[in-house]
């Protein structure tokens, strides 16, 4: 029986260094702080990382299908990453690059790199970007197909990038303790989506010291 079982394990391919750092390898890179794995109220950090010196997008679909451009933060500001270097997408004011305002769901970010800049005026307005051209129903039904065909738009013409997506899961915090009332319903003492310790009183309601919410 040993004999058997070492013929197949010196048979096995091996392992090599080059199979593992696929990853490293690949022109372009996103990934999610928390295994991308979020609640509502988060503060979710999104990183990326090119292999070459170039030119990055990176774009955001939330799961009600709203489009935002995390990088550049504004059309006008510098697209450009170095070679290796791994970058925080941060927000406004040097914050995260977005606080999760969903309950449940699926959101997606895209980067694309290429190794010239990318023509942004399509999607821009006043200086800002303009969320009613970002946004439509393509992306909302096929993320990745929709984020990709907006990255071709800002694409010069004859020029090739190369992009990577990442998927986030937005999921309901489960509620602490349930306890039973002497008539109909239930109250109970736990944690609500973002809003704080608090008391239950009846399905669908939630009690804080400040204040009443309904879900």
């Amino acid at each position: 029986m040993l004999m058997p079982l070492l013929t197949l394990l010196s048979a096995a391919p091996a392992v090599t260094p080059a199979a593992t750092a696929t990853a490293a390898n690949l022109p372009v890179r996103v990934w999610f702080n928390s295994d991308g794995a979020y609640t509502f109220g988060d503060r979710a950090k999104v990183y990326a990382r090119a292999a070459e010196d170039g030119y990055l997008v990176a774009l955001h679909v939330d799961p009600h299908g709203r489009v935002r451009v995390l990088f550049p933060l504004d059309p006008a500001d510098p697209q450009q990453v170095r070679a290796g270097k791994k970058v925080e997408l941060k927000g406004r004011g040097n914050r995260e690059a977005f606080v999760v305002d969903d309950t449940s769901g699926q959101g997606t970010v895209l980067t694309a790199f290429s190794k010239t800049p990318f023509r942004l005026d399509s999607f821009e307005k006043n200086g800002r970007w303009d969320h009613d051209a970002l946004s439509g129903k393509a992306v909302a039904d096929d993320p990745e197909a929709g984020l990709v065909d907006i990255v071709q738009q800002m694409e010069a013409p004859g020029d090739h990038f190369d992009y990577d997506v990442a998927t986030y899961v937005v999921s309901t915090p489960r509620y602490a303790r349930v306890y039973p009332r002497p008539w109909p319903g239930w109250w109970g003492y736990g944690y609500g989506p973002n809003v704080g310790p608090g008391f239950w009183y009846g399905p669908g309601h939630y009690y804080r010291p400040f204040g009443w919410r309904r879900f």
